[in-house]
């Protein structure tokens, strides 16, 4: 039976601490059987089972993925069979490609910039909003998210026709560049200025509405 070398990796961390596999499942809130089978190769670990195994030996996700990487390189060199490497290496990538993601998301995230996505029109519903929404607007994005008039319902009443007659204009692959006044959750309007793109699927035909969001300044 394959040994993982993900499982390798747990268990020389696991004895380093001193630690059972009773006592790892314990603190990482796993079963002690499943660490039994992911150190014996038998199951492979989920990123949230990667994140508890890191969290209850005290060390970061990142850094247990890098001795995952280093274990794997190590095999390279000494020709371990190379469909037992590539399992755990194809293992890694997915979990490099998620940590880069995360990582992007918190940039994202802390950014002053609001992103969404959005059903073509004339429906407009919101399919995805950015968390830090709340720190333009004031709002959580579940209010953006709830129904398609939200949004329009908080634009200024002397904006509104401008902003509805420039989103009729939006073309596949084109990218639409406006300004408008947006009601905040204190009461105060916001001049913010907004970038849209409209997507199409793969038969042409509009498929969704991307764009961003900046505050400009007070009015």
């Amino acid at each position: 039976m394959h040994k993982s070398l993900f499982g390798v990796v747990v268990k020389k961390i696991r004895l380093e601490h001193g630690l059972t596999q009773e006592s790892l499942a314990s603190k990482s809130g796993l079963e002690r059987t499943f660490i039994s089978m992911l150190e014996r190769g038998i199951k492979q670990p989920s990123l949230k089972t990667i994140s508890s195994l890191a969290h209850a030996v005290g060390m970061k996700s990142y850094e247990l993925l890098h001795m995952a990487e280093h274990a794997i390189h190590q095999a390279y060199s000494e020709l371990t069979p190379l469909s037992d490497v590539a399992e755990d290496q194809r293992l890694f990538d997915a979990l490099e490609l998620e940590r880069e993601k995360t990582r992007i998301d918190q940039i994202m995230n802390s950014m002053p910039i609001i992103f969404f996505a959005r059903t073509p029109m004339p429906e407009y519903a919101a399919t995805f909003v950015s968390k830090n929404i709340n720190q333009l607007f004031g709002y959580d994005r579940d209010n953006f998210m709830a129904h398609s008039g939200f949004w329009h319902a908080h634009i200024h009443e002397n904006d509104l026709a401008q902003v509805v007659e420039r989103l009729k204009t939006l073309d596949v692959d084109k990218t639409l560049n406006h300004e408008y006044r947006f009601l905040t959750e204190s009461g105060n309007w916001l001049l913010v200025r907004e970038e849209l793109k409209l997507i199409a699927n793969e038969s042409g035909a509009p498929k969704e509405v991307i764009g961003s969001i900046v505050g400009v300044s007070m009015c």
